[in-house]
């Protein structure tokens, strides 16, 4: 597990007499002050739909045969795959955490999850000798000799719930033996225990979702009149056209709620990276038909698997896909249909990551030209989001109550091994995905075993694997004094190299006998162009960046119209072909 992360104040309270949990302090049924509840933070807690729910008891099922029901809330947890911290009752039970080698979802339960479900449990119960209590309660693992009875079937490994000789739970912990080394074994530790306490579990009524949402009712109504006065007060200050960027997620979901509710005009567009879940593309229209809108699609097409080759596979440390896939599609269409500018309402939110907080409520976004940044929703938990999607009955994308906790490309190397365990369960078009990574690792002469789950960052952890690679690139040196020459790694486009160094001030670079050479105080500008005319991907970043609309497609790299350039190097702003 990794350390907290602190992005936010945690905002989670429970009021104890309705039972129920609140976003502030005051509970809107009875009126009086709720327990602020402990958690890990940075506190991203979510409502248990149906899928958390079967995922979070097929595992309690298979430690303990049995199941819980009622109101259940998941807390994201750091940790290097998914871990949630389960809340029932305002206690937090336990965590459910992805096993990364057995590939499934595992419970591990806190004191009050053994209370709660110590009377209905059928497997995984351990009973101590009377003489090992004590040294239990004192911190003490439970030893094979202070084993009295023990559940059939335990393995090496298992969730283990302790019992005194009266049935009376009072700790929980991992076997470090299965049942058949118990029978024959005399000594070792049987259960290394990692809580102990003797207590309770109060048995109450559970609250509805109905009860959540009046409870919360006044609060969800002061968040909704902030973040509208936001969106109005951002656009009096920057008086561009305003437009929603819907994903098909929570987030933009909640913006393009209180978009609606500032009753200013916007026009709305989804983008289509050509490697969504279908459900998402079908949820975007259910989205325009449910509210009257008109979502304009920005069509990347089949721009990510044409720049696979190029590239190879993207990585958390080498996302090359958003630029591509993203940021060139939505820059184009910036530029075609708001040459003058446009403020962006987008669905970011501090609690998903440090840089997310760091970059705060309004931004420019140094890919995309011509483009305001703005996020009403900034400093919102995804219990607040949740709450208010529930609280206006909007239509939610299937895919979350299936189990995912985010929306996004069914491939992204950003997605943990839990969320492609459960995109593989529904959406079999996945498969061919992994397919291709195991013929690249193949014919790279990567260990195959790279295609589980290394391939997802350019310099992998070990625990991911750790099997680095390198990837082949356009490599340039220059030598000389004043006029320096350039050196390149492999063979070159020396007229795209030509048209791109017209961009450089005149008299600064010349091509002799298929040799660059730059005087010395514009190599650095020059390489940046070489590598652009030999390496482009068209995305159309640069696009937006020239004040003369001086450059244009042509065969799908980017050129330049001689008699527009003004020499300006405006263009040289970032760049995937360059970056990656």
């Amino acid at each position: 597990m990794g350390k907290p992360v602190y992005l936010g104040r945690i905002k989670l309270y429970w009021c104890d007499d309705c039972n129920l949990p609140l976003l502030g302090e005051k509970c809107g049924i009875c009126g009086k002050k709720g327990r602020k509840v402990s958690i890990t933070p940075p506190g991203e807690v979510r409502v248990g739909f149906e899928g958390y729910m079967k995922i979070l008891n097929d595992a309690i099922e298979k430690a303990f045969g049995t199941k819980i029901d009622g109101l259940v809330l998941f807390n994201r947890v750091p940790h290097y795959d998914r871990m949630d911290e389960i809340i029932m009752d305002g206690k937090v039970i336990g965590n459910l955490k992805y096993d990364i080698e057995k590939r499934e979802f595992k419970i591990s339960l806190r004191m009050d999850g053994a209370y709660l479900l110590n009377d209905s449990i059928s497997k995984g119960w351990v009973v101590a000798d009377k003489g090992a209590v004590e040294p239990i309660l004192k911190g003490r693992n439970l030893m094979v000799p202070g084993v009295r009875e023990y559940a059939e079937n335990i393995e090496k490994g298992d969730e283990i719930i302790v019992r005194d000789p009266q049935g009376k739970v009072f700790g929980v912990g991992i076997a470090k033996m299965g049942s058949d080394e118990l029978k024959t074994q005399t000594r070792g530790v049987a259960v290394k225990i990692r809580y102990s306490g003797y207590g309770e579990w109060e048995k109450r009524k559970q609250g509805e979702i109905e009860d959540v949402l009046e409870a919360n009712e006044e609060y969800l109504q002061n968040l909704e009149k902030r973040a509208v006065e936001f969106i109005k007060d951002v656009k009096k200050k920057y008086s561009l056209p305003i437009a929603v960027s819907f994903s098909g997620g929570k987030d933009s979901l909640v913006v393009l709620l209180l978009a609606l509710e500032s009753g200013l005009e916007f026009s709305t567009f989804f983008l289509d990276t050509g490697i969504e879940l279908p459900e998402t593309v079908d949820y975007v229209k259910k989205i325009e038909k449910e509210y009257g809108l008109k979502i304009d699609k920005i069509d990347a097409g089949n721009a990510f698997f044409e720049s696979l080759e190029h590239f190879g596979p993207p990585g958390r440390d080498y996302r090359w896909c958003c630029k591509v896939c993203k940021l060139g599609p939505t820059t184009r269409y910036i530029i075609e249909k708001y040459p003058s500018g446009l403020l962006t309402l987008i669905g970011q939110r501090r609690y998903e990551s440090a840089d997310r907080m760091r970059k705060g409520s309004v931004w420019e976004n140094e890919w995309v030209p011509n483009q305001i940044s703005a996020s009403p929703i900034q400093n919102w938990t995804s219990l607040e989001v949740w709450l208010y999607i529930l609280w206006k009955k909007a239509p939610i994308n299937p895919w979350y109550r299936r189990g995912l906790t985010r929306i996004g490309c069914y491939l992204c190397p950003s997605s943990d091994l839990a969320d492609f365990a459960i995109v593989r369960e529904y959406f079999k078009g996945i498969e061919k995905w992994f397919e291709y990574l195991k013929k690249y690792a193949r014919a790279k002469g990567i260990p195959e075993v790279w295609s589980e789950s290394s391939w997802r960052w350019k310099n992998p952890p070990k625990w991911a694997g750790g099997i680095k690679w390198r990837r082949d690139k356009l490599e340039i040196r220059f030598e000389g004094d004043e006029w320096e020459e350039a050196i390149f790694s492999k063979d070159v486009d020396f007229e795209a190299i030509q048209n791109l160094l017209f961009a450089l001030p005149e008299g600064s670079w010349r091509i002799k006998e298929n040799k660059v050479e730059v005087i010395s105080s514009f190599t650095k500008e020059a390489r940046s162009l070489i590598i652009r005319s030999q390496e482009c991907i068209g995305c159309g970043i640069c696009l937006g960046r020239c004040p003369v609309n001086a450059l244009y497609f042509e065969n799908g790299k980017i050129r330049i119209i001689e008699t527009k350039c003004i020499h300006c190097l405006d263009c040289l702003g970032n760049c995937p072909a360059e970056e990656f």
